[in-house]
């Protein structure tokens, strides 16, 4: 079986075309952690800066240094390999003294600040994230672009073309930025081609798969099960009009009904709920602030903040067809 990952958009066709990750300075992420380490306590927090690695391998590193056990190290979310990102670990230091981090050297990791702090670093405690994208090789692909007319225009036309184009990209822009856009799954969750949902299939069919991503498979398919639940919002033209929807599992509490899923995702709600997967809630609109951009050339750059669990790419979904230039190479 497959599974179509390509979902409808809220606001209509794309305005444009390219490429991500061309190189990892393209996808800057800065955590938004929301408080200040207190400066005294057991855990020791770190600002870590980090570029073509995963959260999960850095937080290996840091307990291999400190003699620590894999689950003394903390942080709020796993943040993007293949992008430059900065992002808060906690390790669980009581009675050490300050330790000399220039005998730490893993390439693509560097401690950017160290700061004491009483609590360990949960997932999900982080507010949000601030990124910095760069689409390159930007190309216009609107209704009246050259590329769209069949002949090329003359150059006055085509100076009249690409003012309407801009202004098309403006205003699509700015529709984003003021009314949000939908808090889809970015595709990432899914697995190269969908594996992540293959994977779940087998899982819930009771095939043995790898132990240890068994919370990502449960994870994709409750993720697919939610942008499908959202398409459908859109779809209606409801998506503003709700607040949230159900990540699919287990009733947290008994005065809590779980809508029943569509017949097409029957094993996988049988099978959730007998791995006792709890439901939660999750927003439909994911709304960025702090949201700017430049066109310059064939280069569209974007800064915006985004709330946690909110996805770069599902705003991106709204605007351009891009290619991932890191699927591509290590996909």
């Amino acid at each position: 079986m497959s599974y179509s990952i390509d979902f409808k958009r809220a606001y209509g066709a794309v305005l444009g075309q390219g490429s991500i990750r061309q190189q990892p300075e393209d996808f800057k992420v800065t955590e938004i952690l929301g408080f200040e380490p207190c400066g005294e306590g057991e855990h020791l927090y770190l600002l870590v800066n980090k570029i073509g690695a995963n959260t999960g391998w850095v937080g290996e590193q840091l307990a291999r240094f400190l003699g620590l056990r894999h689950f003394d190290v903390g942080y709020a979310g796993k943040k993007d390999r293949h992008a430059v990102t900065q992002q808060w670990f906690s390790c669980w230091l009581p009675d050490r003294p300050e330790i000399d981090w220039s005998k730490f050297s893993v390439e693509g990791v560097e401690i950017l600040k160290a700061v004491r702090h009483l609590k360990k670093l949960r997932h999900g405690v982080h507010v949000g994230n601030r990124f910095e994208l760069k689409i390159k090789a930007f190309d216009f692909s609107a209704p009246g672009s050259p590329d769209h007319r069949g002949t090329g225009p003359d150059e006055s036309a085509y100076a009249s073309v690409e003012a309407h184009n801009k202004q098309l990209l403006e205003e699509r822009l700015r529709l984003i930025a003021d009314q949000g856009f939908p808090n889809y799954f970015g595709p990432q969750r899914f697995g190269h081609n969908g594996q992540n949902l293959l994977c779940a299939d087998e899982l819930f069919r009771g095939d043995k798969v790898n132990r240890k991503k068994k919370g990502l498979y449960l994870s994709a398919a409750r993720s697919y099960i939610f942008n499908r639940e959202l398409e459908k919002k859109i779809q209606a033209v409801a998506w503003q009009r709700s607040e949230s929807l159900w990540l699919y599992g287990l009733a947290p509490h008994r005065d809590i009904i779980i809508p029943p899923l569509a017949a097409e995702f029957s094993n996988w709600a049988d099978g959730l709920e007998r791995l006792g997967v709890k439901a939660m809630q999750r927003d439909l609109v994911a709304y960025p602030t702090e949201m700017d951009w430049a066109y310059t050339g064939d280069v569209l750059e974007l800064e915006f903040c985004l709330p946690r669990s909110a996805y770069a790419t599902s705003l991106l979904h709204e605007l351009i067809d891009y290619v991932d230039e890191s699927v591509m190479a290590h996909g």
